[in-house]
């Protein structure tokens, strides 16, 4: 089985089998951006389907929604099972924690020696693997990434737009176990108006390094110099572009459209 899933998870990222090596993880990590769209409306699905301790799907499930219906996930979903495809690829990878609102779910890889920070479940143009003690400064579609070393084990990631922060995590550096991450995962998806990614349709991802991001009714296409708003007022004009840009099933949209109108959260008029 685990080679099976191995093998239709690498196919749908277009990639092959090599050894582990750092330019090999920085393809996987780029092209799993490409691929695998960062948004909620699986989430809604999880949510209202599986006990409210246990959301993050069994890999054979995540995968086979990921291919059948486009489901990618948020950081706990895409991160988690990200890490389980670099071990079966033979990467020394363990999951670490960011605190900061909503907890974050992130991966620490040792590879050529050097212990990296991955993420490809932050919807963030987080394209390559990260060395936190270089302190990196990314400036790429529109956002600015800053990384400052706080101690030893301790770094804060702080990503703005405009110049002005929009979230800002404590990365604790140091591997920790699935189980630790339990009553985030509870606390990220309470069901209350005042966590927005309960309340709205969030998606992203990343065709040649140029960010597509829907947030609601709105399309933002972001590169290095320009970011493009398009606002749709036809829902089934938006919908379109959702299965189009994100390889989301029509039926799953739809899910996620009647979850938030049963919150009272109305995208399109009706």
């Amino acid at each position: 089985m685990q080679d099976t899933w191995t093998d239709r998870y690498l196919e749908h990222l277009g990639m092959t089998r090599r050894e582990p090596s750092g330019d090999y993880l920085q393809a996987l990590v780029e092209r799993h951006l490409e691929r695998v769209p960062f948004e909620v409306i699986g989430k809604y699905h999880y949510y209202s389907t599986r006990p409210k301790d246990d959301l993050i799907p069994p890999k054979e499930l995540f995968l086979d929604n990921l291919i059948r219906k486009g489901w990618g996930g948020n950081c706990y979903i895409l991160n988690s099972h990200f890490g389980d495809l670099l071990r079966s690829l033979g990467f020394e990878t363990a999951l670490v924690r960011a605190r900061g609102g909503n907890a974050h779910l992130a991966l620490m890889v040792n590879v050529e020696g050097k212990a990296c920070y991955v993420d490809v479940g932050y919807g963030a143009p987080l394209f390559e693997p990260l060395l936190l003690d270089s302190e990196p400064h990314l400036v790429r579609c529109g956002e600015e990434i800053i990384v400052r070393k706080s101690n030893e084990r301790e770094y804060v990631i702080d990503r703005r737009t405009g110049g002005q922060s929009f979230v800002v995590k404590t990365i604790d550096w140091t591997p920790v176990g699935l189980e630790r991450f339990r009553d985030d995962f509870i606390y990220a998806h309470r069901d209350e108006d005042d966590n927005p990614f309960m309340r709205r349709i969030v998606a992203t991802i990343y065709r040649n390094r140029v960010c597509y991001q829907v947030i609601n009714g709105k399309l933002l296409v972001k590169s290095d110099t320009n970011i493009e708003i398009t606002e749709y007022t036809d829902e089934s004009e938006w919908k379109k572009m959702m299965s189009s840009m994100f390889n989301l099933d029509e039926e799953s949209i739809d899910f996620a459209l009647s979850f938030l109108a049963g919150r009272n959260v109305h995208l399109f008029s009706t």
